[in-house]
């Protein structure tokens, strides 16, 4: 089948990117053609003429730099933006989810999902897209695939709730990244949901690593720190981690400060001797390379996708509290065990997908 994928914009989340790279992986291995919906929300006029002064003054002072355009995807940095081009299949960028994109991509069917879709205040105006309404009354095959809240609250409005509840009971397959997403669909839009893993742990490490080049082998004794909100007390304990290990600190980030490309990115990962992380990817990464690692809890961000990740994979032992900032006694990581949990549940995740496009 032809299958439209619906996900959050792939601008500068190195996870969000590469979720989106392994759904795409895992759908052509199961026989279809997949292909990203590449949509983007528009400045408003307000913000777009901003950014058109800020550029002409810029160039009145000698700055060289083009005009920005009109929509987010724009911001597309070369880190990320290469990556992309070179290795997913979209659509034409569009400023706004339109039905004629089914027409014009002859879809079969579309998928949403992975990474915090079903969040609002991460979508903007296109929530309800997100459940799908652009497509309404379509003859589509409409499937979630781990579609994630992001948090183990409700965040919706009342006309929210309605809405989105009316969507999800018209998808024919729904499934959600963390387990309390399942109650959540249950309690407030009606349906029933099972819990799968996210697109990046459906593909093994080798599979990121055919990604890499020759000049990405180098191998290096260092603390990889990949932190999304940084801290004076959070810096404070990777640099005395770090000097107990003996090893050197290399800090990346991803949004605004994506500085590295997305196989750079990746190789941070494969030749690090230990990585500390706040990240929910960070975490899956450490764990498909098969790095010994902490994640530190990120309230601001949302820990549920966290702690669900390290439970089912039996690491909850590598969770650092941000009112503990302190390494954990029992540090030993039984691999074996870890690895046998996750072929478990990315066998059960990749027969959901097979099963909802098939049946």
């Amino acid at each position: 089948m032809r299958i439209g994928i619906v996900t959050q914009p792939l601008e500068m989340n190195y996870g969000g990117i590469l979720q989106n790279w392994a759904l795409q992986q895992v759908l052509k291995r199961l026989g279809h053609d997949p292909i990203t919906i590449d949509a983007y929300e528009r400045y408003s006029t307000p913000h777009y003429l901003f950014n058109c002064l800020r550029t002409l003054l810029g160039k009145m002072c000698g700055k060289k730099s083009g005009f920005p355009k009109r929509y987010r995807g724009s911001l597309r940095k070369a880190t990320t933006g290469e990556f992309v081009e070179q290795n997913i299949a979209k659509t034409h960028v569009m400023w706004d989810y339109k039905r004629s994109v089914v027409k014009r991509y002859r879809l079969d069917a579309i998928v949403v999902g992975s990474d915090q879709v079903w969040r609002d205040k991460y979508n903007g105006n296109h929530l309800e897209d997100m459940y799908l309404k652009f497509v309404e009354g379509l003859p589509l095959k409409r499937v979630a695939y781990a579609a994630s809240f992001g948090t183990d609250e409700w965040e919706y409005t009342p006309e929210q709730t309605l809405a989105c509840a009316r969507l999800a009971r018209q998808m024919d397959a729904i499934s959600v990244r963390e387990s309390s997403g399942v109650a959540l669909c249950r309690d407030y839009l009606g349906v029933e949901a099972c819990c799968v893993l996210d697109p990046t742990l459906l593909l093994n490490a080798s599979d990121y690593e055919s990604l890499l080049n020759d000049k990405q082998e180098s191998h290096g004794d260092y603390l990889a720190v990949y932190c999304l909100d940084i801290t004076p007390d959070k810096k404070a304990f990777f640099e005395q981690l770090a000097l107990r290990r003996g090893l050197e600190t290399r800090y990346f980030s991803a949004g605004m400060f994506a500085d590295v490309t997305v196989t750079e990115w990746l190789n941070l990962f494969r030749n690090a001797a230990m990585v500390l992380t706040d990240s929910f990817h960070g975490t899956v990464f450490s764990i498909l390379f098969g790095k010994e690692f902490y994640t530190l809890a990120n309230p601001q961000r949302g820990n549920t996708r966290i702690e669900g990740l390290l439970g089912q994979l039996g690491l909850e032992n590598r969770l650092v509290s941000d009112a503990d900032l302190t390494e954990p006694v029992d540090n030993v990581i039984d691999w074996k065990e870890v690895y046998s949990r996750l072929d478990h549940y990315r066998n059960k995740s990749i027969e959901f997908l097979a099963n909802s496009l098939d049946k």
